[in-house]
This record gives structure tokens, C-alpha cells and sequence, in this order.
């Protein structure tokens, strides 16, 4: 715990003792103080008297080698710290590697991001889920907590049977062997529109479905190669992502463990069978209503397998908190899901990470229709326009053009809080200017070169600490309490808003204080401070999937 936290918690005690819970604040200003408590407003009802007045009693208790001075407006309580003592204890720590994170506990975390569909491109709508799952299982490492990242694969269904008939009908095995998936959700587009014209074509898939789920060889091997070509086209992108997974699995894995729970469900009361359809339902609620979970013909459904799916998990790798990061548009889903598993006797956290939408402009991405904007080329429209402004600065190196493009597009999705819709448009995902990932990528290079300019030197504190260089270590010193409310809160975002505010303060000091040039000890010292932030940012950035390119 670096020096500037340790008086935060020292207040936040002293606060709990005197009047119950009050949190330690942040003022808006430097001139209103380092932190604030408003302690006044809740002492006076209980002491009879103002909230300046109760304020007042309470700061007499205030009494720490830190603290410069202490002043009360209203019923706030308004403390300054000692700058140069408690800056260089915040650099010091910050320098170490490692900084703000955990130790490695015992802990697990579950994580379901991104889960795919077999024999379907990923496209933009794939990102949110993807990137910010991928974000949150770094962040939890990072502070000690395993976190399992598992990519949940869309592998079963009808669409299969559609998939065959066409693939049956007319692959083109050329541009198979080129653009797999490409070619896949060519003959699916196919399949509907000539479905459109002649309905038989859907029997013929129920038929072809049915032919796969009995287990016929054919048709169970095309099933197979479909799967395999996806994983190994997802692949590609997830690395240029910078996403990782623990575990591969699918709905496919579950189907009898999924017939075996309902049968649990039917013993305990917790469903019921339709006498009329012989189909298996559960009543949720008022609010839920029911839902079937199982066929009259026995065929299980995608909540009956995220049953068994969930109840694999916490029996396999016994998590404290099992997070899927699934679309807003399936919360009933979840709801559903872990009513379920709360009969069922789970007693975990369970955390839906719910997101919004992201819309073409001309509407909802389908892919039946065909209209979809390819994740793998939204990654190398990225990197081209990477490329095209370094040649422009006379820095181009394929590498760096990689990293600044994939991480732009990273950025540009987890900057945004999970909520809130996404309208697709390339000047938006792309922009290399303002509140973006290469601007935190230029960030953490310009602090680079500033220290391998300066050749040899040891960190001093000098007797006082301006207002600029005060800024970026307060920012410094809470970056340990950010990611903690990242994994709290299991919100990404987070960490986007205080990165790009960190580096917004870092340039706002540099432009207004010389460096490499300043006298002994400020240079020094300035130059530990530099060294702090960079290790903050690429700390940050790399949770963020962004990478530190040579050149920008």
C-alpha cells in the first residue's frame, strides 16, 4: 500500500469510528485539498450542532506524519498531505513491477466471453464480448485471482442441418480451401434465399439435422470439419486481439449431462411435465413466466445445456464468481439461467456483464442476410490506416502498424461503458485522435524516449512538489484502488477512463515542465515520475490488450 492510500484508509477509520461509513472523497480541485470527508453533515444531527461546527470537532481528531494541514468548508472536512514525502514513497512503489496488482491467491474466476458460432465469421458485433472478457481475465491475474477464460462455442442447433443441405449443394471447395468461413456463410446466405423460393429446401434440413444428432458418420464429420475450420479462422483474430482462452468447449458437450439435470429438476419439483406435450417446463415467476426445457421429443434446449455448462464449471474449477459476458438482449436468459442454478444449490456469484448492441447503420448485423461487417477486415482496415500515417511521420514498421491498429480498435470498444449501444461506423472504430488507443500508445512511447535520453541517474525528492507534477502522482497512487473496482464491478471502462486521464495529465506536465533539462534534483525526481507513469500506463494498456509499439 503506497503512502498516499495508507492516509486514505487511515481517514476512512477514523470516520468509521466516529460516525459510521463515510466514504473518503476525491475534491475537484487542489485548492479544495488531497482528499475530503464530509463528515460534518452526518456528526451534526447526532451532535446538535452545524455541520461546520461538527465538521470542526471531528478534524481536531485528525492527526497523521502525512498531513500538511487540515481545513474545513461546510460540514467537509478538506486534508492536504505532505507532498514530498508522500511522493516519494508513490513513485518508489510505482517503480516496482508488478504495481497495483495481488498476490496469487486460491481464488477462481470463471469468464465466458466472446463464444462463437461454428461455420460463422466473427464480425463487429463479436468485440464487446470478446475484448472485454478478454480485458477482464487479464485484469484478474493480475491481481492474483485464476481466472478461466472459457470461449463457449455455438455448435449445435437446426442451422446445421441448413448448413449440410448447402455445403451438399453448393460449396465452392476452391474458396473453401481460401476464405473457409467466408465461403461457409456464402452457402448459408444461399440457403435462405433459395429457401425463399422453394420450402422444401427446409424439410430436407430438418432431415439432415436429424441425420447429425443420430450420429451419422457423413454427416457427423462435415459437422466436425465445420467446427475445426472455426476454431483455427478465430484463432487468427483472437491473437491479433490479443485474447486468450483457457478452455474451448461447446453446447455440443452437454446435451446428456443437460437430459440428466432435467431429470434432477423433474425429481426435486422445480419443473414440471406438460400433459399435454409431454415437454419439460419451469415456472420462474410473475415476471420470468415459464419456459420449456426440454422437448416433447427430448431435444434440450440452449438454457438446459447452460445448465450443465455452469454446473460443470463450478464443479470442475470450484470458482468464487462465474462471469458470463453475453449481450443485453439475453438478460432474461441469465436470469432464468441462475434462478436455476440458485434451486439447484449453487451458492457462487453469478455476474451477467450485459452490453449493448452494435448496430450497422442500415440496422441490426444478420447474418442471414449477409449484411456484416468482417471482424478480420475491420483489424486490417485498422492496421492499414496505422500504416498509411506512420509512412506519413517517416516511422512505418509492419509490427508497430499491427499494434496501433488492433489496439485502436481494443480501445475504441472497452473506453465505452458495456450498456450503452454502438453504432458501427469505420471514422469512429478508426480515429486516431483524441480519447483513443494511439493516443495512449504515443503517450507511453514519448516516456520512453525521454528516459533513454537520459543516460544514468538516481531518484531524488526535492524539498517541494508543484502542482503539475502533484497531479500525476494522486493519479499514480490510486491506480491499485481502480483496478480493484474494475474486477468489482467487472466493468473494463473503467480502466479506459483512468488511462486516458492519466496520460492527458502526463502531457500537461511535460508540456509545462522541462525534464532532461531541469536542475538537480528536480530532474531527478521528474524523471522517477516519468519512469512511474510509464509503468502505470504499459501496465494499464496491457490490461487493456493494447501493446507499447518501438515508433509511432
Amino acid at each position: 500500500m503506497n503512502a498516499f492510500i495508507g492516509v486514505k484508509k487511515y481517514l476512512a477509520e477514523l470516520a468509521e469510528k466516529a460516525a459510521g461509513n463515510i466514504p473518503v472523497q476525491y475534491p475537484p480541485s487542489q485548492e479544495m485539498g488531497d482528499l475530503a470527508l464530509p463528515v460534518g453533515f452526518k456528526l451534526a444531527k447526532e451532535l446538535g450542532k452545524t455541520p461546520k461546527e461538527a465538521a470542526e470537532d471531528f478534524a481536531e481528531k485528525v492527526k497523521h506524519p502525512l498531513i500538511e494541514k487540515v481545513e474545513v468548508q461546510g460540514g467537509y472536512v478538506n486534508v492536504f498531505l505532505k507532498r514530498p514525502e508522500t511522493a516519494e514513497d508513490v513513485i518508489k512503489k510505482a517503480l516496482a513491477k508488478g504495481y497495483g496488482g495481488g498476490e496469487k491467491t486460491n481464488e477462481r474466476v470463471v469468464i465466458d466471453y466472446s463464444s462463437i458460432n461454428v461455420a460463422k465469421p466473427m464480425h463487429v458485433g463479436h468485440l464487446r464480448s470478446t475484448i472485454i472478457g478478454g480485458s477482464l481475465r487479464r485484469v484478474y491475474r493480475y491481481l492474483g485471482v485464476e481466472a478461466i477464460g472459457i470461449n463457449y462455442l455455438g455448435d449445435i442447433g437446426t442451422q446445421f442441418g441448413k448448413l449440410i443441405v448447402a455445403y451438399r449443394k453448393w460449396a465452392d471447395r476452391e474458396a473453401l480451401e481460401k476464405e473457409p468461413i467466408k465461403e461457409l456463410l456464402r452457402i448459408y446466405v444461399k440457403f435462405h434465399e433459395e429457401a425463399e423460393k422453394d420450402p422444401k429446401l427446409e424439410e430436407e434440413a430438418r432431415d439432415a439435422y436429424r441425420k447429425l444428432e443420430e450420429g451419422e458418420k457423413e454427416y457427423v464429420e462435415l459437422w466436425k470439419k465445420f467446427r475445426e475450420l472455426t476454431i483455427k479462422y478465430a484463432d487468427r483474430i483472437y491473437r491479433m486481439l490479443g485474447v486468450e482462452f483457457d478452455e474451448i468447449s461447446g453446447e455440443s458437450f452437454y446435451v446428456e449431462r443437460a437430459r440428466e439435470i432435467v431429470d434432477v429438476l423433474l425429481e426435486r419439483g422445480i419443473a414440471e411435465r406438460d400433459p399435454e406435450t409431454g415437454a419439460v417446463i419451469v415456472d420462474f415467476g410473475e415476471k420470468l413466466g415459464k419456459d420449456v426445457i426440454l422437448k416433447s421429443d427430448g431435444t434440450t434446449l440452449y438454457l438446459t445445456r447452460d445448465i450443465a455448462a455452469l454446473m460443470d464449471r463450478v464443479e470442475k474449477y470450484d470458482p468464487k464468481k462465474l462471469v458470463y459476458v453475453v449481450g443485453a438482449p439475453q438478460s432474461d436468459h441469465f436470469r432464468k439461467l441462475f434462478w436455476i442454478a440458485r434451486k439447484l444449490g449453487v451458492d457462487r456469484e453469478l455476474v451477467h456483464v450485459a452490453f449493448g448492441l452494435i448496430h450497422l447503420p442500415e440496422g441490426k448485423m444478420s447474418t442471414r442476410k449477409g449484411r456484416v461487417v468482417f471482424l478480420e477486415d475491420v483489424l486490417q482496415k485498422a492496421v492499414e490506416l496505422a500504416g498509411e500515417e506512420m509512412r506519413k511521420r517517416g516511422t512505418y514498421n509492419e509490427e508497430d502498424a499491427r499494434k496501433i491498429g488492433a489496439g485502436a480498435v481494443n480501445y475504441a470498444v472497452l473506453k465505452v461503458e458495456p450498456e450503452k449501444d454502438i453504432t458501427f461506423r469505420w471514422e469512429k472504430v478508426l480515429s486516431f485522435e483524441g480519447d483513443t488507443g494511439p493516443y495512449l500508445q504515443y503517450s507511453a512511447v514519448r516516456a520512453r524516449k525521454i528516459l533513454e535520453k537520459a543516460g544514468d541517474w538516481e531518484f531524488a525528492t526535492p524539498a517541494s512538489v508543484n502542482d503539475d507534477e502533484w497531479a500525476i502522482v494522486k493519479k499514480i497512487a490510486v491506480f491499485p484502488e481502480v483496478l480493484r473496482d474494475v474486477v468489482k464491478k467487472d466493468r473494463p471502462h473503467i480502466l479506459a477512463r483512468y488511462v486516458y486521464g492519466l496520460a492527458k495529465e502526463f502531457h500537461g506536465f511535460y508540456d509545462r515542465n522541462p525534464v532532461l533539462k531541469a536542475e538537480e534534483p528536480e530532474r531527478s525526481f521528474r524523471l522517477g515520475l516519468v519512469s512511474a507513469f510509464h509503468n502505470v500506463l504499459t501496465t494499464g494498456m496491457e490490461l487493456l490488450l493494447l501493446e507499447e509499439p518501438e515508433k509511432m
